[in-house]
């Protein structure tokens, strides 16, 4: 027999029946594919395994992987055709009769081949048959282990420093950890002991099988961990990613690409455990050990596009240790930073630098293309090899000027990047968040450009610049605010200022057309010697200051925004009194809005003064009565108008809290009346009319004109430091805030008669908010709690004589029937009894009867329509 026939013909006779076969020929594997066992060619410990696969297919850490004649050599030593040969002995095989009959030896191997398909046949019936008891006896055995847990915390990981993560655990303490495939169902399951142990339950089926710990609806990105203690630590340094954990370095692969079917678009991140070793350390049978963890982790990484985070130590360690020895902060920031992308063909190179102790993601390969940012511009370098003197040369493409990618950022809805950049002929950066939708879109050049970042205009390097955003810098999770106020624990002003400290980075999106307004200049103490001095005393001015300092209150206390509209004629210092309370927080005249404009941009405007004061110009001037009407009710409604999307369904509402100061020369049910509008008595309660009173307390000053300037000089030189102060000490003693405003609404309703309106009351409520902030605003204007309480008092007395003390719903149906009347009660109405003279009545009303004596009062009895369409129109 020729030996390619020889060779068929004894692997055809072995299919299916290698495991018996290679005994007869002296060769000892185990039974089970899942078993390990000491390979009988290199005698390496428990890293054989026997796969068999119809061809004796079989896999050993240390001396490779082959099929059964492999295995015959490796044991023996011998070539292809002696390994043949040998199984052609044990298996009765007459190699040397058959080298002669060519024919004979063709038909014999037609009928091995036969018998071969027949019995792979058989053996996969009998897989499937072993797969389902597999599955059947793997979820007797985790029902019944699930049966006696019972959900608690785990002594293994609060050991790690993880606590609060609840876990099926047993009455050991065993933690009992569940793993599911594919379809969701549970297909594995480990279990882990109080000291650390852990073991798969018998007849799991773990490849492809994960524990999710996080699972956002649609994630950005998908963390793969080993263990369950480092997906948990990962959950809480990226709480926004999904993390899975895949149970050990060899499953992260099958994880990595099922995880790449299901969210194809999302970024992929193997958090590699670092088995480090001293270099040229050799293992139990005498080989170099290899870093098993960032080398299985590259292999998952360029199966998925994905990339790798390693802890950066000189030992081995998990994301879990580096946790526990450095802190959440310092180990978030380093899993960040050392997030790299294996570079394909370089992989082995690489990971030997690794293994000798160099940083994750360092190339050895200086020619590798890759994008470089520096101090004058971010560039695609390609670096080139001089053939003759080996000097490598760098052609450089620029990208754009310099910028860094410091975090990603989300709000309710929508995902960003937070970039950060210094805008040519500016001394301080500028901070974006721009959506990572468009990331590479004309949306997104549009927004980097229009805020000074010059970009190539070339696609390609677009493209580049795009993808290198995405993979770059910080990944640092930062807070998207679309209002501004108290925003996760601190106070963003409406130009973006963040006072204090939040809890995690934050950002204002948005920007008030008066953002230039918010400068500061002055003390705290240069303020309160000239702004508060001079105002001291003059109620109607202390009142307004009242309203600037219950701003960012209202946000603290959960209370409603409201507006105060101070009228009076002209020089009677309402614009001085608007000016004063602005400059707690900056310069007047630059921070001043206008009512002369929609009731959209007004709302847009109240979205970027949310817990922040709102002051609005003169009423009158230019202003529409119709406009002023729509945003006098909107505007301390604290709801935006419902808008769709042009991607379908609506935008999301914007919401606020605003307290305002208006001014004009009439109140507003008076300006609103001026062209035929009704105003509502529910803008009446929101934006409150009150008469000014002027400055009565000129201090060293010899009259009110001498006053005033003196105000003016002292708001234009000390402005803006006062009202950061006041936040600053609002952030400090939130408890004692919210405690002295409710004391004074309980105070409030005290004073308000109980017969008094509902309307009343609930504008007492604001009054209330008025006088605690005036109280607790004393650490900043020095003001006595007395006199702030005559201010807001002689404010409220003011208010409740132009309101009066009942519905005033009622008052203008009164109103309305009394007008009605007068205008036409002798002309439209006929007399009773019927007088000829009368005739004729032109558009009749309704009857008028007047009693038997002449001083007796007239009855008027209207038509139900006249009173429908015109009366109580």
């Amino acid at each position: 027999m020729r030996n390619i026939d020889l060779i068929h013909e004894v692997t055809a006779a072995a299919a299916g029946r290698w495991p018996d076969v290679l005994s007869l020929a002296g060769i000892s594997v185990p039974q089970s594919p899942r078993q390990h066992a000491s390979c009988p060619a290199c005698g390496g410990n428990d890293r054989f395994r026997f796969d068999d696969k119809g061809r004796g297919n079989h896999f050993c850490n240390q001396c490779g992987a082959g099929d059964g004649l492999d295995l015959v050599k490796k044991v023996n030593h011998c070539d292809t055709t002696e390994a043949a040969q040998i199984l052609a002995g044990v298996m009765g095989i007459d190699y040397r009769v058959t080298e002669i009959d060519h024919k004979a030896a063709s038909q014999r191997r037609e009928q091995l081949e036969s018998e071969r398909q027949q019995r792979e046949q058989e053996r996969h019936q009998q897989s499937a048959a072993d797969e389902t008891r597999r599955r059947e006896s793997f979820q007797q055995k985790y029902q019944a282990l699930a049966a006696q847990a019972q959900p608690g915390e785990s002594t293994y990981l609060t050991a790690k420093g993880l606590t609060g993560f609840s876990f099926p655990i047993m009455a050991d303490g065993t933690l009992l950890l569940m793993l599911i495939d594919a379809s969701g169902a549970v297909a594995a399951a480990q279990t882990i002991t109080v000291d650390g142990a852990k073991k798969m339950v018998f007849g799991s089926a773990k490849h492809g099988a994960y524990h999710a710990v996080n699972v956002p609806e649609h994630p950005q990105d998908i963390i793969i961990t080993e263990g369950l203690a480092t997906a948990l630590t990962l959950s809480l340094m990226r709480p926004e990613a999904l993390t899975v954990a895949a149970i050990d370095a060899g499953n992260q692969l099958p994880v990595a690409e099922l995880m790449r079917r299901q969210h194809p678009n999302a970024r992929i991140i193997i958090a590699a455990d670092n088995d480090w070793h001293y270099p040229g350390e050799l293992d139990k049978c005498g080989k170099p050990k290899v870093n098993t963890g960032r080398i299985q982790a590259e292999k998952a990484a360029l199966a998925v596009d994905g990339l790798i985070s390693s802890p950066p130590t000189d030992h081995k360690a998990d994301w879990n240790d580096y946790h526990q020895q450095n802190g959440i902060e310092a180990a978030t920031a380093t899993f960040n930073d050392s997030i790299y992308q294996p570079q394909g063909e370089e992989m082995k190179p690489q990971l030997q630098a690794i293994d000798g102790g160099k940083k994750p993601g360092q190339r050895d390969d200086i020619l590798k293309p890759h994008v470089e940012s520096r101090k004058d511009g971010v560039f695609w370098i390609s670096p080139k090899a001089d053939k003759e003197t080996g000097e490598v040369i760098n052609s450089e493409s620029w990208l754009c000027s310099p910028l860094e990618v410091v975090g990603t950022g989300k709000d309710d809805k929508d995902q960003f990047l937070i970039i950060r950049w210094l805008p040519v002929g500016e001394h301080s950066s500028h901070t974006a968040a721009i959506p990572l939708a468009d990331i590479g879109e004309r949306e997104g050049w549009r927004v980097l450009k229009s805020g000074g970042v010059n970009i190539t205009t070339k696609p390609a390097m677009r493209a580049t610049l795009a993808d290198w955003l995405q993979r770059s810098g910080s990944r640092e999770i930062w807070r998207v605010a679309q209002a501004t106020g108290w925003q996760r624990g601190a106070y963003i002003m409406p130009d973006g200022e963040i006072i204090g400290t939040p809890d995690m980075p934050v950002l204002f999106n948005g920007r008030s057309s008066a953002a230039a307004g918010y400068t500061n200049k002055g003390s705290v103490k240069s303020w309160r010697e000239s702004v508060a001095r001079l105002v001291g005393g003059n109620y109607s001015m202390m009142t307004g200051i009242g309203a600037a300092l219950a701003a960012p209150l209202i946000g603290l206390t959960g209370a409603d925004g409201f507006g105060i509209h101070f009228y009076e004629q002209s020089s009677a210092g309402k614009t001085t009194t608007a000016n004063v309370a602005s400059s707690l927080y900056g310069n007047p005249d630059m921070l001043r809005l206008t009512w002369y404009g929609t009731a959209l941009g007004l709302a847009n405007e109240a979205a970027a003064h949310n817990d922040a004061l709102m002051p609005l110009d003169e009423v009158g001037q230019g202003a529409d009565p119709r406009s002023v009407a729509q945003s006098a009710y909107a505007l301390f409604n604290g709801v935006g108008k419902l808008q769709g999307a042009k991607e379908g369904g609506n935008r999301d509402l914007k919401r606020w809290r605003t307290v305002a100061i208006s001014t004009g020369e009439m109140d507003l049910e008076t300006f609103i009346a001026s062209s035929g509008q009704k105003i509502k008595a529910g803008q009446l309660v929101r934006l409150l009319n009150i008469p000014l009173s002027k400055a009565m307390r000129f201090h060293e000053h010899k009259n009110g004109k001498e006053h005033a300037d003196a105000l003016k000089d002292a708001f234009q030189n000390n402005h803006g430091t006062a009202g950061r102060e006041w936040i600053k000490y609002l952030a400090d003693h939130q408890q004692q805030a919210i405690e002295t405003v409710r004391e004074a609404e309980s105070r409030w309703r005290s004073l308000i008669p109980a017969d008094y309106g509902e309307q009343v009351h609930r504008v007492g409520a604001r009054f209330a908010v008025l006088e605690a902030a005036l109280i607790l605003g004393k650490v900043i204007t020095g003001w006595d709690e007395q006199t702030c309480r005559d201010a807001v008092q002689h404010s409220y007395n003011a208010w409740v004589r132009e309101f009066g003390t009942g519905n005033k719903e009622h008052q203008q149906i009164i109103e309305q029937c009394e007008a009605f009347l007068n205008a036409y009660g002798l002309s439209r109405y006929a007399p009773i009894p019927y007088d000829p003279t009368s005739l004729p009545i032109s558009n009749l009303a309704g009857y008028r009867a007047r009693g038997a004596h002449d001083a007796d009062m007239m009855t008027f009895y209207t038509f139900p329509a006249a009173f429908e369409n015109e009366i109580a129109k």
